[in-house]
Parts: structure tokens; sequence; C-alpha cells
């Protein structure tokens, strides 16, 4: 069996789930910190969409990658390079290469998607008045940084921490891969916002939180699963975000109009996940000829 990216040493399930409790209280405790002084002291509010709220957002993940590398050189006795993978370093040829084709898949999909509803009359996208070229320009380096530690935060948390450390204990697949993709799903669960679609995101999110994670068990490096994310992250972000949303529309050029809790949007999300599946599949079946990484049977 494989071992590649497991670490030489095991740990203690007690000591990763305290260094899990730990990391998420650093970033409550940080998201708290700053909430309380911009919106109780500054007097900004949050509830509003802004760019203001969306840096607010994304620097809200910074406390991840803290409270991560103080739990594994305290706790475990080693830096935080190490769980990106057995090389200790991000591979940067794969992150170039999954963020530039998910990024043009993204992008010929919702090509595809506007022009099938322009011909039919109801595009499902309209320009964000609220966010001129100008702005959009002066913030779009903090932001991209900023998305850039977002999602960072969450794939040496999810695919970094739980994975590696899990799975270098011999875990069986149920405890190494889909139960920290079932909170990484979790994690997004917004019922305000979605309503019962919100159920439809978690379940989007965690399907591809299984992805992800059979995608760093293949490569034995958290970069390319970090290379997918960034462009998602990107694209919704920047470029086509949710209407009616504080994060969605705080600094996208373009809005989709559809509701976050109609029957379209659920369709979509459904819809989403499908994709997802299917190209992983044709991925994973040419390059290794099989769905599940060998090593996490």
């Amino acid at each position: 069996m494989s071992t590649s990216y497991q670490m030489d040493q095991t740990f203690a399930v007690w000591r990763i789930l305290l260094g899990a409790v730990i990391i998420v209280v650093v970033c409550g405790l940080g998201l708290f910190s700053v909430g309380f002084f911009l919106n109780g002291m500054a007097g900004i509010d949050l509830t509003q969409s802004s760019q203001t709220t969306l840096i607010v957002f994304l620097a809200s993940f910074i406390p991840i990658w803290l409270g991560t590398g103080a739990v594994t050189r305290v706790l475990f006795g080693f830096s935080l390079p190490h769980l990106y993978g057995r090389s200790g370093k991000i591979r940067w040829s794969d992150f170039s290469v999954a963020f530039a084709y998910i990024f043009v898949i993204v992008l010929v999909l919702e090509l595809l998607v506007f022009t099938a509803t322009w011909i039919m009359g109801t595009p499902p996208y309209t320009r964000n008045d609220a966010v001129s070229i100008l702005d959009w320009l002066i913030y779009l380096m903090p932001l991209i940084i900023l998305v850039f530690l977002q999602i960072g935060a969450e794939e040496v948390f999810f695919r970094g921490y739980l994975l590696r450390l899990i799975y270098s204990r011999k875990a069986r697949l149920f405890w190494a891969v889909y139960v920290p993709s079932f909170l990484f799903g979790l994690a997004h669960l917004d019922p305000i916002t979605y309503g019962f679609n919100s159920v439809l995101y978690v379940l989007n999110t965690a399907v591809t939180g299984v992805i992800l994670c059979f995608i760093t068990l293949w490569r034995e490096n958290i970069a390319m699963a970090m290379g997918i994310h960034f462009a998602v992250n990107i694209f919704a972000i920047l470029i086509i975000g949710q209407a009616d949303t504080p994060i969605g529309s705080g600094a996208a050029l373009w809005l989709s109009t559809i509701a976050p809790k109609s029957a379209t949007l659920g369709l979509s999300m459904i819809l989403i996940t499908v994709v997802e599946i299917t190209l992983y599949s044709i991925w994973a079946r040419r390059r290794y000829g099989a769905l599940i990484p060998s090593e996490a049977r």
C-alpha cells in the first residue's frame, strides 16, 4: 500500500481533535474580535454588501493559518509546511494547471448558460452597478491575495491538517475523507440566505470536499486542490457573484439574478454537483485508471 501522503509518524486521536478545536476557536475569536470592532465600535454595517464586508470576511480566515501553524508546532512538533505534502512545499505546477483548467471550464459553462438564456430573452446576469470598473481594478490585487489566503486556509485545515493527520493513522476512508468533507460542507450551511437550498449547498460542498481529498491523495500534495478552489472562488467573488448576498455581491463585476432561495438555484446546485463528479471521474480514470486512490481503499 502506498504511503506517499502519510507522515513519518502517527499522532493520537485526542491530539488531532484537540488541535482542530483550538484552530476553530482561534478562527472564531479572530472573526468575533474584528466584527465587534468594525460593527460595534467603528459603526461599519457588515451585513451590507460592500468591498469592506468582503475584505473582513476573507481576512477572517487568516487566523486559521496562525492557529494551524501554532498547533502543528506546539502539539505535534513540526512546522505548517509539512501539511502541504511530503516535500513540505506547495507544488506550484499542479496549482497553475488546476487553476487554468478549472477557470476556463467555469468560464465556458457560464458563457453557454448566458448564450442559451439570452436567446430565450431571460439572461440570469446583470451588471453590478455598485462596483465600477475603476473600483474593481483598485481592489483587484488585494482581493486576489485575500481569496488565496481564504482558500489556502480551508485547504490547509481540511485537506492538510485533517486529511493528512487522520490518513497517516491508516484510518478508513470514512474517517480520513468523508468526515472532514462533511464538516467542510457543513461549514457552508447558510439557511438564512439560501433557505432549503442551503441543504443542497452543503451537499455540493461536501461532494467537492471528497473530490478534493481524492485529488490530494492522488497528487500527494494539496496544490491541485488549492488551484481548483482558487479558480472557483475567484470567479464567484470577483467576476460573477450571487446577488442579494453580502459576500457574493461585494466586489463582483456581474451578478447572478437567480434568487438564492429559488428552485432554479437549487437545480443549478444539483447540476453543478453532477458536472463536478463527471469531470473528476473522467480525469481520474484517464490518468490513474481508478476513481479512488489505491492507498485510500
